[in-house]
């Protein structure tokens, strides 16, 4: 595999800046910017909570079925030449499920997914991570991981599927996107940006 169409998916907190991380580093690579649930899933997911309202485990086979969507659609991608960036995978489906009380084993579906090429856990410090919620508007779900027990348990599974964790605190949007840039470098080489096809 070359440094050109690497899958790489960027894990995380709510408010840690995954989406403008995910977004800037898409565009440094000139590659695709996705995320999961995915544009597809975004019109039916509030109903679909709502219908789930009472059953973790059925809202987490729900984001399994679009992980195992998009994550589809990103490897075929990445096998055109193209590197993809997505925000969110496999890692946070498995973390918040368990942390929401998931006994079932989540990582027996996992196994039969699309693997990205690196997951990337950036983390904030909760000072900053809470005023960035605040500014944009908190939701119930952002308030639930601020509760000591759920963020633990959610930080402790995500550092263990993920293959490097980068620390965003104090840094700008241009820094950070440097900085994680340079970390998976270290990881397999150097990402550099994606250049056109000969005609």
């Amino acid at each position: 595999m070359n440094s050109q169409n690497h899958f790489i998916v960027l894990e995380g907190l709510d408010g840690v800046g995954k989406s403008t991380l995910a977004r800037n580093l898409a565009e440094q690579l000139k590659g695709v910017l996705m995320s999961t649930p995915g544009e597809a899933f975004k019109t039916v997911r509030n109903q679909a909570m709502e219908a789930f309202a009472e059953d973790e485990l059925a809202k987490a086979l729900f984001y399994s079925a679009t992980v195992s969507s998009e994550g589809r659609k990103a490897r075929n991608i990445t096998n055109q030449g193209k590197p993809v960036v997505m925000d969110r995978y496999w890692a946070s489906t498995v973390s918040y499920a368990i942390a929401r009380g998931v006994s079932a084993d989540l990582d027996c579906i996992g196994d039969e997914l699309v693997l990205p090429d690196i997951t990337v856990l950036i983390t904030l410090d909760e000072r900053t991570r809470l005023e960035r919620l605040q500014h944009r508007g908190m939701t119930a779900e952002d308030r639930e991981t601020f509760a000591t027990p759920f963020m633990q348990t959610v930080l402790r599974e995500l550092e263990v599927r993920s293959d490097i964790t980068v620390d965003i605190t104090g840094l700008t949007p241009d820094d950070a996107v440097k900085t994680v840039a340079s970390r998976i470098n270290g990881y397999f080489g150097p990402v550099t940006p994606a250049t056109e096809a000969p005609v």
